[in-house]
């Protein structure tokens, strides 16, 4: 017991971990309140109510050109296009006869294309198939004329936007042939570029 009693008496000393909270020594003869007064944060600012500022404040004057009085020519309404070539009257089999040589003229000219030949002559088929068969309007025959025609006169940067056109209005309708005529497009495009570097 009596050893019980000594070390309640003794001071432990011991380095102070990492996490334990710093002592501070306090001493109360100390002055609690600064010599200075604080300055509060929540007091406002009066608002002058005079008018009689030193700086007058102008407005700058700028010097704006005039407005145009000259109107804008009027935006082309692609819904009224598509409504005209739907009224044109179109011979259908036709088109797709010189759609259907002209793609199928430039597959077989294209002996670099190698396997893949045969499987865009299948989605050129089923093209052929959905066409004769009245599934296709007569915008993406007008539009597929178009873009054969410029795959025919070495201008397959036009192709290719016809295309994107077309998969943009009527992909539920092209989708299933338009990606063997989107690789045909685009070995076209491949094939201008090497010509105009050999050119070069």
């Amino acid at each position: 017991m009596e050893n019980c009693e000594n070390s309640s008496d003794m001071k432990v000393t011991y380095d102070p971990g990492w996490n334990d909270p710093p002592s501070f020594a306090y001493n109360s003869s100390q002055q609690t309140t600064p010599n200075r007064p604080r300055n509060f944060l929540n007091k406002r600012v009066a608002f002058p109510l005079s008018g009689n500022s030193t700086t007058a404040i102008t407005a700058p004057s700028f010097n704006l050109p005039p407005m145009p009085t000259t109107l804008l020519p009027p935006m082309q309404n692609t819904s009224l296009e598509a409504k005209s070539q739907e009224d044109i009257e179109i011979d259908s089999a036709s088109l797709l006869k010189e759609v259907n040589n002209i793609l199928v003229g430039l597959l077989e000219s294209s002996h670099e294309l190698g396997a893949k030949a045969e499987s865009i002559k299948k989605k050129i088929g089923i093209m052929e198939e959905m066409w004769s068969s009245g599934k296709l309007n007569k915008q993406i025959q007008i539009q597929m004329k178009d873009l054969a025609c410029a795959l025919r006169d070495h201008n397959p940067g036009k192709a290719d936007d016809i295309h994107k056109a077309l998969m943009v209005d009527h992909v539920s309708c092209i989708s299933t042939w338009m990606p063997g005529v989107k690789q045909l497009i685009y070995h076209c495009i491949a094939r201008s570029e090497l010509l105009a570097i050999d050119k070069e």
